[in-house]
């Protein structure tokens, strides 16, 4: 099994070094107790959208209803999807854009108030979590950028929606724990259980190559790791990837037990939101 202290050996990471890696690493669920259920009420402001996209098309919907302020000049305005979609973190409003001129414009208007974003083209989904409302915008873009053939998959236009599927579990993931913990962190803890519960719940299974893949940590098109590691040393920031990948390869064999496979997608979160992410490698 990974020991840190081989992590350090390895990277040759000084004491201060060693305590950025640690304050990174510190699993902020480890003593966030259970919230009681959050108001749902804004829910029945999304079911009057999506009755009014019935009548009248998803373009009018989103740029009457949701994005007023800015509108969005829709390349392919029959083609966005509004839906309440009942997930294991509860029922939660999904807006599907499968242009991506449409879904980076629409991302740019009603989050960045219209000033486009330089990684815009990087991003594939949006999730807002606000006291009002809350959504998650979805695109069909290849999960992470990563093409299927990256992957061993033979269907480029399969790996878009199963893309698609992918991005709404990874949301989804972070909606359970705002919701459950009030925690949702731009980090390397959160991106593995968002991308494991992602892949588990799209495909059935879940590889650790491809999530690896998905980050950056193994060579590839994929490059989130950047993000998520961003201001920490070259260092610190190789060790944390170490640490990850051993994690990652411990969930995939975690994924594999009848221990597992008995769980609830909720148990299986809260499993690893305990666990941390020093504390997945020794789920398997």
């Amino acid at each position: 099994m990974m020991n840190i202290q081989d992590i350090f050996l390895n990277n040759q990471l000084d004491n201060k070094e060693q305590q950025i890696f640690y304050e990174y690493c510190r699993n902020r669920f480890a003593d966030a107790a259970e919230l009681t259920a959050p108001d749902e009420d804004f829910l029945k402001t999304w079911d009057r959208i999506v009755d009014y996209e019935m009548l009248l098309g998803p373009d009018r919907a989103i740029n009457d209803l949701i994005c007023s302020k800015s509108p969005v000049d829709f390349k392919s305005p029959g083609e966005p999807e509004i839906k309440i979609v009942d997930s294991f973190a509860g029922r939660i409003p999904v807006i599907c854009v499968r242009n991506t001129e449409d879904f980076e414009n629409l991302v740019t208007n009603l989050v960045y108030k219209g000033v486009r974003p330089d990684n815009i083209s990087e991003t594939g989904a949006f999730f807002i979590y606000g006291r009002i409302t809350r959504f998650i915008i979805l695109s069909a873009k290849p999960y992470s950028n990563v093409p299927a053939s990256e992957l061993g998959l033979d269907d480029e236009n399969q790996w878009r929606e199963q893309s698609i599927l992918l991005r709404q579990g990874h949301e989804c993931t972070h909606y359970f724990t705002k919701r459950t913990y009030g925690i949702t962190n731009n980090i390397l803890h959160d991106e593995l259980m968002a991308d494991f519960t992602g892949m588990y719940e799209t495909f059935g299974f879940y590889k650790a190559e491809w999530s690896l893949r998905f980050m950056g940590i193994m060579k590839g098109s994929g490059g989130r790791l950047k993000v998520y590691t961003e201001g920490l040393s070259e260092n610190v920031r190789s060790a944390v990837s170490e640490l990850a990948a051993a994690s990652s390869y411990s969930l995939e064999r975690w994924s594999q037990t009848e221990p597992f496979k008995n769980m609830t997608t909720s148990e299986r979160i809260k499993t690893m939101c305990r666990a941390g992410l020093e504390g997945m490698i020794q789920l398997a």
